[in-house]
């Protein structure tokens, strides 16, 4: 399933990247063409422009008679004065005009001109077929962008033409090295898409590992209280004769899973909950100290069951957060210290305030907890005793880690066997 994931990421980065090159060519090429197209009909307008009006009668255009030129002009007729076309414009060599008359005649032509006469009539005849008075056509692999323009009181018109291999060489060269570097590109891309994926890969599995482990840990869990409420039913029903307080004894082993599964469901609740970002913190201004003291004293009959000293040491502090959630640490690890040292043992419940933040410290000196197990023990389902003897279900400590950390403090533990366990919680003042 994953390699398949990996492969459809991969080939949709590169199917992408491929999808924007060539909308990244296509838009290239047509906008260079336009700007080549406007660029050129622009020049040739001037220039028929320039030929009506007289300032222009050949091309190339002859410059104006100035100081250090000669005085006499060459010989030929001069219809007017050499051309005035602006700073830094000039036709170029690939731009020539011809003279028709009304009967299609060949009148005069500029003296640029390199096409041979067959060429020109050929070009000709091609430009007077198109209804068209400007646009293009191509003669022997070559493309000319023409115009066609009446000269004011005649009979005769210009043939303007620029020949237009060079630009489109030019345009050409570009767009075939657009497809080259494309090309490279969209290779290395599969590299770089096979890296993405990989990396994209990696929280993917993280979080279909946990999932797996989740429910597997889930239905391990509810499974063993089923089993003996299963069990219990069975020898209930196997005496339908015998009065209730006959039974009380299975009844109450009933009773005692259905609390221990309702508390595993509600844990469950939460942290699904939790993962889905619905939990709602109830915050309001309260009595830290105070909370921690109705917290911790429900656990005190339980610790002298069990022959442990338990004691709670708190100060006065108003705190800005969720008290039942805050209480429900406190509950926590009070639990968790009571289920892991034995009779003899003492714990320590103690909250105290520095200069920026509050510090609840439990400290037990039960059995401890050794050095593989501390990076894991805030992991869900996760038990130091693999057995579960101790009538925990693994969520509490990751319970406790999100109520913490979701009002911005941190939790940790020290431990060593044999020297029980101290857990730290942070909490910031602000």
């Amino acid at each position: 399933m994953f390699r398949k994931l990996r492969r459809q990421l991969t080939l949709v980065n590169m199917g992408i990247m491929a999808l924007l090159f060539l909308i990244l060519t296509a838009g290239s090429y047509l906008f260079a063409q336009d700007r080549l197209t406007t660029g050129a009909a622009f020049l040739l307008k001037r220039v028929a422009t320039d030929l009506i009006s007289g300032k222009l009668d050949d091309l190339p255009p002859r410059p104006n008679r100035g100081e250090g030129m000669s005085p006499e002009p060459a010989p030929g007729p001069r219809p007017g004065p050499a051309p005035i076309l602006g700073p830094g414009f000039g036709p170029g060599p690939s731009v020539f005009f011809v003279r028709v008359n009304a009967q299609g005649e060949i009148m005069a032509n500029s003296s640029n001109l390199s096409l041979s006469a067959e060429d020109l009539v050929l070009l000709l005849a091609e430009a007077r077929s198109l209804k068209s008075e400007q646009g293009t056509l191509t003669l022997a692999q070559v493309d000319y962008n023409y115009l066609k323009t009446n000269i004011p009181g005649q009979t005769d018109y210009y043939f303007l033409f620029q020949d237009f291999s060079r630009e489109k060489n030019a345009l050409r060269i570009v767009i075939t090295a657009l497809i080259l570097i494309g090309l490279v590109c969209i290779f290395l891309s599969f590299f770089g898409s096979r890296y993405l994926a990989n990396k994209a890969m990696i929280p993917i599995q993280q979080a279909w590992q946990q999932q797996r482990d989740f429910l597997a840990d889930a239905s391990h869990e509810l499974r063993t209280p089923l089993a003996v409420i299963q069990t219990n039913l069975e020898v209930v029903r196997s005496a339908p004769d015998d009065a209730v307080k006959e039974q009380e004894h299975w009844l109450e082993n009933i009773q005692t899973e259905v609390s221990c599964m309702t508390k595993l469901v509600d844990s469950l609740l939460f942290l699904a909950r939790a993962d889905s970002h619905q939990q709602i913190l109830n915050k309001s201004n309260f009595d830290l100290g105070k909370a921690v003291c109705l917290a911790g004293a429900p656990f005190i009959p339980a610790a002298e069951r069990k022959e442990i000293k338990l004691g709670i040491h708190t100060e006065t502090i108003t705190y800005f957060g969720d008290e039942g959630k805050l209480c429900q640490v406190v509950a926590i690890l009070t639990d968790n210290a009571i289920r892991n040292t034995p009779a003899g043992g003492m714990i320590t419940i103690s909250l105290k305030h520095t200069i920026d933040s509050i510090v609840l410290i439990v400290r037990d000196t039960g059995e401890g907890i050794a050095a593989e197990h501390l990076p894991k023990i805030f992991h869900r389902f996760y038990q130091a005793n693999p057995a579960r003897t101790n009538g925990g279900s693994g969520l509490g400590l990751s319970i406790a880690k999100l109520i913490v950390e979701s009002h911005n403090g941190t939790i940790k533990v020290i431990s060593s066997p044999g020297a029980g366990a101290t857990f730290t919680v942070t909490l910031p003042l602000s």
